[in-house]
């Protein structure tokens, strides 16, 4: 999947990223009202009535809520729609809503037809615009399907992991080091070594007692 065109809000170039899409794919037009919801359609399918300035065309609304409920549920609402490219007007025909899990939850059909003007609405009149006005504040996708997309447009409500920047080594403590416990040594009884002089002929001289060597202490071993 990947984006061509970027929308007015700069959203859309975060929420569709990095792999290019096969020759298989097919372009969508994906339109950002409110930060709750998408309108996406493929420009293709957008059908001209006998000539007139109304054109029919179904469209997807991926919506962060789907059903209002705490903590938020997204959903997406598939709608065929009559848009009065002349008379700023729309109609829709019919709908249905489902989860994200892609259950169905509600299929209406509109008993009037009736029109209204496309400035009802602030996702109305987006998509108004983007269908009657030459892509007015929409952006262009490249995706597999459809169904793909809107996943993916559901995802970017998901929360999001915190980051760590990359070679940002994660800070662990060092183990304690048990402090150094003092070892005595023990003192070994250093043998008398006395120096005998040699005595002077016809003299024995008395030999000279060595001088006493005392215990060695840790303070002269441990820096």
């Amino acid at each position: 999947m990947r984006c061509l065109a970027t929308a007015s809000a700069g959203v859309l170039s975060l929420v569709l990223a990095a792999a290019a899409p096969p020759a298989s794919a097919r372009i969508f037009n994906v339109v950002q009202a409110a930060s709750d919801s998408w309108t996406v359609y493929d420009p293709s399918s957008v059908e001209r009535i006998d000539g007139s300035p109304v054109r029919r065309v179904w469209t997807v609304r991926v919506m962060r809520n789907i059903s209002s409920s705490t903590p938020p549920q997204p959903g997406y609402v598939r709608t065929l729609t009559d848009y009065d490219c002349e008379r700023r007007e729309f109609r829709w025909r019919e709908f249905s809503a489902f989860s994200r899990a892609g259950d169905l939850l509600l299929k209406k059909t509109n008993p009037s037809y009736s029109w209204e003007s496309a400035d009802k609405a602030i996702d109305t009149l987006a998509a108004y615009q983007s269908i009657c006005e030459r892509g007015r504040g929409q952006g262009v996708v490249a995706a597999d399907s459809i169904a793909k997309l809107v996943i993916t447009l559901m995802g970017t409500w998901d929360p999001r992991e915190p980051q760590v920047a990359a070679g940002t080594p994660a800070s662990k403590s060092a183990p304690a080091k048990p402090p150094l416990a003092s070892k005595p040594v023990a003192s070994k009884p250093v043998a008398a070594n006395p120096i005998a002089s040699k005595p002077p002929a016809g003299k024995t001289a008395a030999p000279k007692a060595a001088a006493a060597v005392g215990p060695v202490s840790v303070a002269d071993l441990w820096p």
